[in-house]
């Protein structure tokens, strides 16, 4: 139902020509009552409400509902126009459109929820609304526009449109007085645009927190059918000066925009990784447009958040589908997609392996077979069977720099393994947390990034190079012990390492480490995750802080030096302080560091 609802003031109004700037043709004359100008000039233009909602307190309905024997009431004025209004929709004559409603004065705060709860209670579901927010006691038209803004989520109601009058253009009371009918033009500001950029704003923080384009979709849409409005009225909407009054964004522009936006959305959502470049690049390009079209549009306002898509999308690239792959798996991590964040960074992986083997025509790299062979040498790798398994020693990647390409088929596997827990719901030995996921995706994403970019020579790469045979690169510390570091550890380790990088391990991994069961004869297999850590995360040349059991220390400072990782403990120094209470002293021991000693055989 299309609903007009306006709020009636207290004041004595004036008669005035009431125009809407860009159809001045339409222009209503010698009218008291804003409401019925706004409604005069709709209809001419074909749009009539099925329904008129005025809110009114006590005062208002006296003064200004109500006519007396000076002036007719705003009651009588639209009596007139619903009489009309029944004839162009064949309505009976008992149904009434116009209804007068009731609400406190609000100056009390209780009153505001009052007011909230009667304005809702004349929405109902899927109105659309056309508000009035010129005769109302100061904090009503943001209250107003709060209620209807609430019920567009709980009643699907849609807001077609705001209008003003500015009667107060013409000056004061008492000087309008003064000035005869004809000349007291008072325009009335349509604030559609203002509602336009509002949903925009929405539209847009919920694309880049949450990957949702609805919101900006269906904005697009409304847009398009207002545009379409504007031409069937009047010839002179071809006219650029019209266009610019009445237009929020360039029509064929913003629908490129929103149209690209949701193929983006779409190839995440499914995961189709053959048209993520393709996707990504469309985008970019209409977003420019957009941007570039500003100056001639009314979107001003809006071009902080275009910067911020632009931003984020300019870390995309328009042709390199490795790092669209990476970037793509970053942005379902931020908007909490860790299903498809997983799939899309375990196959972008899968096919960048496959390059590696030789496998870089498109037909060659999805077939299945070549895609199985990648991943069954991750599986080898990973179990530590590279010497001695017969399939192994004939891997190909065996030949290319060992540390990444080691890194590479481990990560794979990793991935492959949480993927798996993931898609099957849980009904697996062991399933995983809910909270793992997140953390875990955005572990192999920044695995992912440090191996496809150094191997790229990238040098706007912060994280160290991951090839062990360059001399220039961070040194990163594996920290294996059950504390967090001082910050007088921290600094040695930078001052007398040249440590760029403290690696901690991840949650469960430190739980097991810090809680060793004290049965356990052997620990070598518990041991076995936070090994293949060292071994994913670790290279030679850098160092490891291994400090716990004396069992699992042993073992673990044995598998670093196998690796060429150096291990390390932390001494420190005992302060002990004492306090004497009466008979009671009070010991307080604090320990201090003092260096970082190699275990040494």
């Amino acid at each position: 139902m299309l609903k007009f609802i306006s709020l009636l003031g207290t004041n004595a109004y004036l008669p005035c020509n009431y125009y809407v700037r860009g159809r001045e043709d339409l222009k209503v004359e010698n009218c008291r009552y804003v409401q019925k100008a706004i409604l005069d000039i709709l209809k001419r233009e074909n749009i009539v409400p099925d329904k008129i909602v005025i809110f009114t307190t006590e005062e208002a309905y006296k003064n200004n509902w109500i006519g007396n024997e000076e002036k007719p009431g705003l009651r009588e004025e639209l009596e007139k126009f619903e009489k009309e209004i029944k004839e162009i929709k064949g309505m009976n004559a008992g149904e009434s459109i116009v209804e007068s409603v009731s609400i406190p004065n609000g100056t009390k705060e209780e009153d505001l929820w009052d007011i909230f709860r009667i304005i809702l209670d004349q929405i109902e579901e899927n109105d659309e609304i056309i508000f009035d927010i010129t005769h109302s006691f100061r904090y009503l038209p943001m209250l107003v526009f709060i209620v209807i803004n609430y019920a567009r989520v709980v009643k699907k109601c849609k807001l077609n449109s705001i209008f003003y009058g500015a009667f107060e253009v013409l000056g004061k009371m008492s000087d309008v007085q003064k000035i005869p009918v004809e000349d007291r033009n008072a325009p009335i500001f349509d604030l559609t645009s203002f509602v336009d950029l509002f949903d925009w704003t929405v539209g847009i923080d919920r694309y880049l927190n949450t990957g949702d384009v609805s919101v900006v979709y269906d904005q697009t849409f409304r847009q398009m059918k207002r545009i379409n409005q504007e031409k069937s009225k009047s010839a002179a909407f071809l006219d650029q000066d019209v266009d610019k009054k009445t237009l929020f964004m360039d029509s064929t522009l913003v629908k490129r925009l929103s149209k690209s936006m949701k193929e983006f959305s779409d190839v995440l959502f499914t995961c189709r990784g053959l048209s993520l470049t393709e996707s990504v690049s469309k985008l970019k390009d209409n977003l420019t447009a957009v941007m570039e079209n500003a100056s001639k549009q009314h979107i001003v306002p809006l071009l902080p958040l275009l910067e911020m898509m632009k931003d984020r999308f300019d870390r995309f690239s328009k042709d390199d589908k490795y790092i669209n792959v990476i970037e793509a798996a970053k942005w379902c991590a931020d908007n909490k997609m860790y299903q498809q964040g997983l799939t899309i960074l375990e196959e972008g992986l899968i096919s960048y392996a496959c390059e590696k083997l030789g496998y870089r025509d498109l037909n060659e790299l999805i077939k299945t077979d070549n895609r199985s062979r990648a991943i069954s040498y991750a599986y080898v790798v990973f179990n530590e069977l590279g010497k001695k398994d017969k399939k192994a020693r004939n891997n190909p990647l065996l030949n290319l720099k060992p540390d990444t390409t080691t890194e590479l088929l481990i990560l794979l596997y990793q991935i492959s393994q949480i993927r798996n827990d993931i898609n099957h719901a849980g009904w697996r030995e062991d399933p995983s947390e809910p909270g793992v996921f997140e953390e875990k995706l955005h572990e192999f994403i920044k695995s992912a990034e440090r191996i496809i970019l150094s191997e790229r020579g990238d040098t706007g790469f912060t994280a160290e190079c991951v090839d062990g045979n360059n001399a220039n690169r961070g040194r990163k510390m594996l920290l294996i012990f059950s504390h967090g570091l001082t910050v007088k550890q921290k600094e040695d380790a930078e001052k007398r390492f040249g440590i760029s990088e403290f690696v901690t391990l991840p949650s469960e991994l430190q739980e097991k480490w810090s809680n060793i069961p004290p049965d356990l004869e052997d620990l070598r297999d518990y041991l076995r995750d936070i090994l293949e850590w060292i071994n994913a995360y670790g290279q030679k040349g850098d160092y490891a802080l291994v400090q716990g059991d004396f069992g699992v220390t042993f073992i673990t400072v044995n598998y670093c030096r196998s690796k060429g990782i150096i291990p390390l403990y932390s001494t420190t120094r005992r302060n002990v302080n004492e306090e004497k209470n009466g008979n009671k002293v009070k010991s307080l021991r604090e320990f201090e560091h003092v260096m970082f000693r190699e275990y040494k055989i």
